[in-house]
C-alpha cells in the first residue's frame, strides 16, 4: 500500500500507528484515506502522544483489564500529590526507564544492535 504518511522507522510507535490505522480506515483507497498523520515523524509527535494517551486510557479503563482497580487507586493517589511531588515521581520513573534501556538490544537490518 502506498500511503503518503509512511515513515522510514516507526520504532516503538508501530503499535500506535497500527491502532490509528484500524480506527480510521473505512475501506477507501489510499489516496482518499486520511488517518491524521503527515509522514514526518517530528511533525506527528503531538498526534502520536495524544493517541498513545488515548489508547492507554482505553486499555486501562476496560472492564476486562484485571489491573483496572489497582490502576484507579494509583491514579487517585497520584492526583492527591502536590505538583512538586508529582515532578519528583516523574523524574524517578524517567531515570529508572533510562537505566533499563541501557544494554537493550534490537534487531535491525538483519543484525542485532545495541540500543544506547
Amino acid at each position: 500500500m502506498n500511503i503518503t504518511w509512511r515513515v522510514a522507522n516507526e520504532g516503538s510507535d508501530c503499535g500506535v500507528y497500527l491502532m490509528r490505522h484500524m480506527e480510521s480506515y473505512m475501506g477507501e483507497c489510499e489516496r482518499h484515506w486520511d488517518c491524521g498523520f503527515i509522514g514526518k515523524k517530528q511533525s506527528d509527535v503531538i498526534a502520536l502522544n495524544y493517541l498513545r494517551v488515548k489508547y492507554m486510557a482505553r486499555l486501562m479503563k476496560a472492564d476486562y483489564n484485571k489491573y483496572k482497580s489497582m490502576l484507579e487507586r494509583d491514579a487517585e493517589a497520584y492526583d492527591r500529590l502536590n505538583p512538586l511531588e508529582k515532578m519528583v515521581r516523574m523524574n524517578e520513573v524517567k531515570e529508572a526507564r533510562e537505566k533499563k534501556r541501557c544494554g537493550r538490544r534490537r534487531f535491525q537490518d538483519g543484525q542485532v544492535v545495541l540500543i544506547s
